[in-house]
């Protein structure tokens, strides 16, 4: 019986336990077929091949130590229910029972080799190698909610294995099979997202395309505000799947990996936000390499277990490239038929159709440009402690005595975040723009500045207000945050544009106070009002 066969059987369940009275010969161990709410229906299986046997079981929790790219080692971790596994179970009382050995010293359970398939409707889509493995280290632990609910039985309780292996290598046992078309579009997620603002990456390399959606993106790094140069680093996140060139790519990145003599292959890859209708931003990334691939289980404490929520086997992959342009096809619409050098100003209003805040209250921010005016309605807004002040004790030349009544005292510059689902706002994402041209310039801090007024509306009263000016923006990113297991279990995401700034100016508003000190005239006639006496009517006279 080969392995590939004992892994089909664990798969369809075929056998649930394969007895046997002792290990004199090889033999096989399968667990019972155990049910989980899996995202996707993924469900890693993992066969342990052992110097006494095999074994085979599903873990709905498996994640990747080091990610597949780097050369820093080879470790991974699995939980799983307590179950019947006598020869991992032994292998996890012999790792204990000679901890203290020499670490050149073998006993029979020392090492292992596994086998990580990720199974879908009964197929393996791919699968990872781990050689010469032994255990790191392990422990049994009850998950619980971490309060009272636990105990009811809605809720419950999980006693699971939690196993941490170390292996000596790893290897995606993965034909590459060229697609017979050039360009792959794998199609929509099957996720809901706020607002059905979606995230599409287009990959294209030498030898063909592919269009894949991922429910989680994140803009590691490009907009930040630094002295250096910023690299143009994205983050992508979805459910396992797997994509023929993009593979190749994470293959061909993890065989160079540390190597100073072989060179590795580039791509480029097109970003669109798009809700269903239009592109609302957009980045074309160019030259990147697969930096960072790992595979993990999103999981919630017991919640998985209990049969309360589930699992979710994602792929986490980071790219690293050369270069970035924004897409904003949006702000040259805003001249409309007129041509550039006629118009002077531009203006733009987006309001954010997402709102659920307590007492109705709504927030508009008022963007002054020097081209123009954009009012736009986040969903969040968050303005620095204004009070903050940092205090420099002069060091005296380390005389601390004096130095303790000589300090300087330096109020922090006012600083503001805005966020919301990625809109229609071209002229803010202009200024970023141009604004990441000269990040790290000498001397560029104090150009093209804007003015930022917020304005807090209840039932169409002003009762909060901030005027920021002279404002600079310091970061700006896309990202998802997702609810760990939730977001794939409940099937809901939100894609997020976040922009910050610092300002050299700050005042408040507060329009209800002042009218409580606004005091009104009475509209009596003035003697002004009155016409002069040699043009009143017949029958009055001038002396």
């Amino acid at each position: 019986m080969t392995i590939k066969n004992v892994q089909n059987i664990a798969v369809f369940s075929i056998i649930a336990t394969i007895a046997f009275a002792t290990f004199a010969t090889s033999s096989v161990f399968a667990e019972e077929d155990r049910k989980y709410k899996m995202t996707g229906d993924i469900t890693p299986v993992l066969t342990f091949t052992f110097r006494d046997g095999v074994e085979v079981y599903s873990f709905p929790v498996f994640n990747m130590g080091e990610n597949l790219i780097s050369d820093s080692g080879v470790s991974f971790s699995v939980e799983g229910t307590v179950t019947k596994s006598p020869l991992l179970h032994e292998a996890m009382d012999q790792a204990y029972k000679y901890r203290f050995s020499n670490n050149a010293f073998d006993y029979q359970m020392k090492y292992f080799d596994v086998d990580a398939a990720f199974i879908k409707e009964g197929k393996s889509i791919m699968s990872i190698d781990y050689n010469t493995c032994r255990i790191d280290n392990y422990q049994v632990e009850t998950l619980d909610s971490n309060d009272y609910e636990s105990y009811f039985k809605d809720v419950g309780f999980a006693v699971v294995d939690k196993i941490d292996f170390v292996c000596s290598g790893v290897d995606i046992d993965k034909k590459f099979v060229k697609p017979a078309v050039s360009f792959t579009d794998f199609g929509d997620s099957g996720f809901k997202f706020a607002k059905d603002t979606k995230t599409f990456v287009t990959f294209m390399y030498d030898n063909g395309a592919e269009k894949i959606q991922f429910p989680v993106f994140n803009l590691v790094s490009a907009y930040e505000e630094s002295q250096e140069n910023v690299i143009a680093e994205f983050k992508v996140e979805g459910v396992l799947e797997y994509y023929p060139l993009l593979y190749k790519a994470i293959k061909n990145s993890k065989d160079v990996s540390g190597m100073t003599y072989a060179s590795n292959i580039d791509f480029d890859a097109k970003v669109e936000f798009t809700n269903g209708e239009e592109t609302l931003r957009g980045f074309n990334f160019r030259e990147c390499v697969v930096s960072d691939a790992k595979i993990v289980t999103k999981a919630d404490k017991e919640e998985g277990f209990t049969g309360k929520s589930g699992f979710a086997v994602v792929h986490q992959l980071t790219f690293t490239c050369s270069g970035i342009k924004p897409i904003n096809s949006n702000f040259e619409k805003l001249y409309g038929d007129t041509p550039i050098w006629k118009t002077s100003q531009l203006s733009n209003v987006y309001m954010e159709s997402l709102q659920n805040t307590d007492q109705g209250l709504d927030v508009f921010t008022t963007f002054t440009f020097a081209n123009g005016i954009e009012t736009i309605e986040f969903s969040m807004f968050k303005q620095s402690e204004v009070l903050t002040a940092t205090e420099n004790v002069n060091n005296e030349n380390g005389n601390t005595g004096v130095a303790a009544e000589k300090f300087t005292r330096k109020t922090v510059a006012p600083t503001l975040e805005l966020r919301g689902i990625v809109g229609d706002y071209p002229m803010l994402y202009k200024h970023v723009d141009n604004n990441r041209k000269i990040q790290s310039v000498a001397g560029s801090a104090l150009k093209d500045l804007v003015d930022i007024d917020v304005e807090i509306v209840s039932n169409g009263e002003v009762v909060r207000g901030f005027n920021y000016s002279t404002c600079r923006v310091t970061d700006y990113t896309v990202e998802t945050d997702p609810n760990n297991e939730e977001s794939y279990i409940k099937n809901k995401f939100a894609l997020e544009s976040i922009f910050n700034f610092e300002c050299q100016g700050y005042t408040p508003n507060n329009p209800i106070y002042d009218a409580m000190f606004e005091i009104e005239s009475a509209n009596n006639i003035s003697s002004a009002d009155l016409r002069n006496t040699q043009d009143w009517g017949k029958g009055f006279y001038v002396q």
